[in-house]
């Protein structure tokens, strides 16, 4: 397979990231999942926009319903609140990355390290200026393979 960077495949399914602020709340951060139904993650960004954490659908999904999932099924990597209102910065990871001129090869070394279904693509100042989705990658397999003699 010849050389593929993340910016020549990052926007063939998901056109815009999904951000939202370390300090949205639950609700914010859920809104901004199902605006998208393409979505896998949302990044969290700071008050100056620089990416600080990922949130992966599973995570919300986990923390909002984790008194109806069994305990051995959630995989805890946030601390459980359990008092006040949680916040985007309370229940990301930390941020992983990969930047327009990555190879394929490093971003999906990324994504399965992490085990991510998404990962944003950032400038050098770290903020987000798109993202990479699972089903990019499938498209971009299926494209290549159906041009195949």
């Amino acid at each position: 397979m010849k050389k593929i960077t993340v910016k020549s495949i990052r926007t063939l399914i998901t056109q815009e990231a999904s951000v939202v602020h370390e300090d949205d709340s639950l609700l914010t951060v859920a809104r901004e999942i199902i605006r998208d139904p393409k979505t896998r993650s949302v990044y969290v960004v700071n008050s100056k926009d620089k990416l600080v954490g990922i949130i992966p659908v599973i995570e919300l999904v986990q923390y909002i319903y984790f008194d109806m999932i069994p305990q051995d099924y959630i995989t805890y990597r946030f601390p459980l609140l359990l008092s006040g209102e949680t916040l985007a910065k309370d229940i990301m990871l930390p941020p992983v990355y990969v930047k327009d001129d990555e190879s394929l090869k490093s971003a999906l070394i990324k994504m399965f390290k992490n085990n991510l279904k998404e990962i944003p693509v950032v400038d050098e100042e770290l903020h987000v200026i798109g993202d990479l989705n699972i089903l990019e990658l499938i498209k971009v397999w299926v494209e290549l393979n159906s041009n195949a003699p």
